[in-house]
């Protein structure tokens, strides 16, 4: 839409602020896990950064840029997050390592110079790979990583070292150019202009220059974006829980399937059918989210997201197909991905109570299939001959390297497994 007064470009660029910070703390699981292994913070910085690059790269985005001003202001709130055992975009005033309280006055306490910024974060990760699926799973949070506007990120690990659980990952994301014009001689010329979108207040920048910085990106990026993209492998088959929540009703579901229609190529797109497919078979139990339904309001009208009410299946290939019409024009996009392949055997639990067979000393991959929206696996008590690292809140592995046991119980608040040792 074309601005034609100062006062309203100024108006424009603060609720654009407004809806770029709508990414929250996924929110903590709700197991008891074994105290996670200490991290290499140094390595889990830099594989956070090269996981999301990898995973637009795969999708034919350009990839982000490190800034160093960005990389300050993420660590600064990671390290906040931990010293005070918090999860929030915002920071209380007087608390300990406090730079700012939201995360663009951090951005530009760190000397980032752009008020164009976002964040996304999550917390209780054992690394990198961790948090990165777990924000993908998360829609507010994927549409933050995947969007066309922007081009560099900063990453902040910080990993409790008295407590490894305690940990917090921070992805602080801007635009560059914005961030340059924000950088050089303020505008002082005849025409239109724009300000209080730089950490200067008083900063003029040339509307036309302005424009171009908001659309530079978009125009070097797809036209559409598709999550999972087409072909991946080892896509998670669940989605828990964001905050805020996009399914308040669903403490467990399956990963949600993404569309975003770059707004430079598209101005009005309608679409006509969003359908999952698992081996041919029409995935039927969906709940297909856009702007008018969101709950939260934080969808764009070129955004839509397809969420699977239950569990997708491991190892199992999907495919999308979406019918849409946009400029007049109708269209159909086609596409397939597949779902994580355990490494171990897997045993898949189906009911409230039952009883399987293991081998001692081999690993083995449990996987309590919810019985409904709300069935994870919540306080779980087993022996401490057992090693269990949790997957998800549905599936952890086991290990039992005791071989005088012959069998045992995991009881959580909802199932009981009772488990056989064999040779």
């Amino acid at each position: 839409m074309r601005i034609g007064f100062v006062f309203l470009v100024v108006l424009a660029a603060l609720l654009f602020y407004r809806f770029m910070d709508i990414a929250a703390t996924a929110s903590p699981r709700h197991v008891i896990e074994k105290q996670a292994l200490p991290m290499d913070v140094p390595f889990e910085r830099i594989q956070a950064r090269a996981e999301v690059n990898s995973i637009r790269e795969a999708m034919q985005m350009q990839t982000l840029s490190q800034n160093d001003h960005l990389d300050a202001a993420a660590q600064a709130h990671a390290d906040y997050l931990v010293l005070n055992h918090e999860s929030s975009h915002n920071e209380i005033e007087g608390h300990k390592n406090f730079t700012g309280t939201r995360p663009l006055d951090r951005a530009f306490y760190a000397g980032y110079n752009a008020s164009y910024v976002s964040e996304n974060l999550s917390g209780k990760n054992k690394n990198a790979q961790s948090s990165i699926d777990g924000l993908f799973s998360a829609i507010y949070h994927r549409f933050g990583f995947l969007s066309p506007s922007i081009d560099e990120i900063g990453v902040g690990v910080t990993q409790d070292e008295e407590n490894s659980q305690n940990s917090a990952f921070v992805y602080v994301m801007g635009n560059s150019e914005l961030n340059r014009l924000c950088s050089v001689k303020s505008f002082n010329g005849f025409g239109k202009y724009v300000y209080k979108v730089c950490r200067e207040k008083d900063h003029r920048i040339a509307e036309k220059k302005f424009r171009k910085a908001q659309t530079y990106n978009k125009q070097n990026n797809p036209k559409i974006i598709l999550y999972p993209h087409d072909g991946q492998n080892e896509v998670p088959p669940a989605f828990y829980s964001e905050i805020p929540d996009p399914l308040p009703d669903h403490e467990v579901s399956g990963f949600p399937i993404s569309i975003e229609f770059n707004d430079y190529f598209f101005k009005n797109v309608r679409i006509s059918s969003f359908k999952l497919f698992k081996d041919d078979e029409e995935v039927l139990n969906v709940l297909l989210m856009d702007k008018t339904n969101d709950p939260h309001m934080r969808f764009t009208d070129k955004q839509f997201a397809l969420f699977p009410l239950e569990r997708l299946e491991y190892n199992t290939s999907y495919s999308v197909v979406v019918d849409y019409r946009a400029e007049g024009k109708s269209a159909k996009i086609m596409w397939e991905f597949t779902t994580k392949k355990p490494t171990e055997t897997l045993h898949i639990v189906t009911k409230k109570e039952e009883e399987i067979t293991i081998a001692s000393g081999e690993s083995h991959m449990i996987y309590f299939r919810p019985l409904d929206a709300h069935d994870i696996v919540k306080n779980v008590q087993f022996p401490s001959t057992a090693d269990v690292e949790f997957i998800d809140n549905n599936t952890f592995k086991l290990t039992l390297n005791d071989e005088s046991v012959k069998s045992f119980d995991i009881v959580s608040d909802s199932r009981t497994l009772h488990i056989k040792v064999g040779s």
